[in-house]
C-alpha cells in the first residue's frame, strides 16, 4: 500500500490566501487549484490510496486540556468555510476519500492513519507544511511540502534545528508552539532548548536535572516545569484515534 494523506486545510487555506481577489470566484478557483494539486501529488508519489482530512469544528481534547489552545489563530474566511462540504463532495467524485471528525484535529487523524498503515508495512506520504509531523516520520512515513515541491526527512530536522526527529516534541515543549498558542517555558528560546537537549537528551532528563542547571534557566525549569509537561501533551500527535475506518476505503480509483 502506498497511502497519500492530505492535510486539507493546510493546503486549501494557503492556496486561498494566494488569490488576488475574494468572494465566490476565489472559492471556486481555490477548489480547482486544490484538486489539481492533490492529483499532481498522487501522480508524483504513485499513491494507490488517498485520504483528504479536514479539521472538524471541535472543541477537541486539547481545548479541554488548555482552553487557550489556538486562541489567536485567524478565523477562516466565511465564504471558504461555507464551501468545504462542496470541496469534499468534489474530491470524492474524483476518487479522493475525504473526511472530517469533529472530535479530532486533522493532524491526529492523519497521524493515526499514517502510523497504522506503516505498522502494516505500507508507505505513507503526508502532504503538509506543518513540521510537527516530523515527530512520526521514519523509513515508512515521509512529509511532502507541496509548495516547495520537496520531501522533508529527518535530515531536515537535524540541519534546521540540530535535533533528532524524536527530540522535536521535547524541543517544542520547551520553546512552545506559537502557531497553536501553546506556551513554552519563559526565557527558553530555540538556542537554549537545543543546548539543553544536546546535554541531557530529552525533556524528562532536563527536568530531573533542573536543580543542577545554573542560572535563571534552572530556576525557571524548577518552578515552571508543569508548563513544559502541558506543552508536551499538546504538541504530541495522537496516533490512536478511534476512527472506525477501513484502509481499503481509501483506494484511489481514477474517474473514467
Amino acid at each position: 500500500m502506498n497511502l497519500l494523506l492530505i492535510d486539507a486545510m493546510n493546503l486549501i487555506r494557503r492556496i486561498y490566501a494566494a488569490q488576488s481577489y475574494g468572494g465566490a470566484e476565489a472559492v471556486e478557483q481555490t477548489l480547482l487549484l486544490s484538486q489539481n494539486a492533490i492529483i499532481k501529488d498522487l501522480e508524483k508519489v504513485g499513491a494507490t490510496h488517498v485520504a483528504c482530512v479536514f479539521d472538524g469544528k471541535g472543541p477537541t481534547w486539547r481545548h479541554e486540556m488548555f482552553d487557550a489552545y489556538k486562541a489567536d489563530r485567524k478565523p477562516m474566511p466565511e465564504e471558504l468555510a461555507a464551501a468545504l462540504e462542496s470541496y469534499m463532495a468534489r474530491f470524492r467524485k474524483l476518487g479522493i476519500a475525504s473526511m472530517v471528525f469533529d472530535e479530532y484535529e486533522a493532524d491526529d487523524v492523519i497521524a493515526t492513519l499514517a502510523v497504522k498503515t506503516s505498522l502494516k508495512g505500507g508507505q505513507v506520504t503526508i502532504v503538509s507544511t506543518d513540521k510537527g509531523f516530523m515527530q512520526i516520520t521514519n523509513e515508512h512515513i515521509r512529509l511532502y511540502h507541496h509548495f516547495d515541491k520537496r520531501f522533508l526527512n529527518p535530515d531536515d530536522v537535524r540541519q534546521q534545528l540540530g535535533l533528532e526527529p524524536e527530540q522535536l516534541v521535547d524541543f517544542l515543549s520547551l520553546v512552545g508552539d506559537t502557531t497553536n498558542h501553546v506556551p513554552g517555558v519563559a526565557g527558553i528560546g530555540p538556542k537554549t532548548a537545543g543546548q539543553l537537549l544536546d546535554e541531557y537528551g530529552d525533556l524528562d532528563s532536563i527536568l530531573i536535572n533542573s536543580e543542577h542547571i545554573k542560572g535563571k534557566v534552572g530556576q525557571t525549569l524548577q518552578s515552571d516545569y508543569r508548563i513544559a509537561l502541558l506543552a508536551r501533551k499538546l504538541v504530541t500527535l495522537k496516533t490512536d484515534c478511534e476512527l472506525a475506518l477501513n484502509l481499503k476505503d481509501f483506494r484511489y480509483r481514477k474517474p473514467a
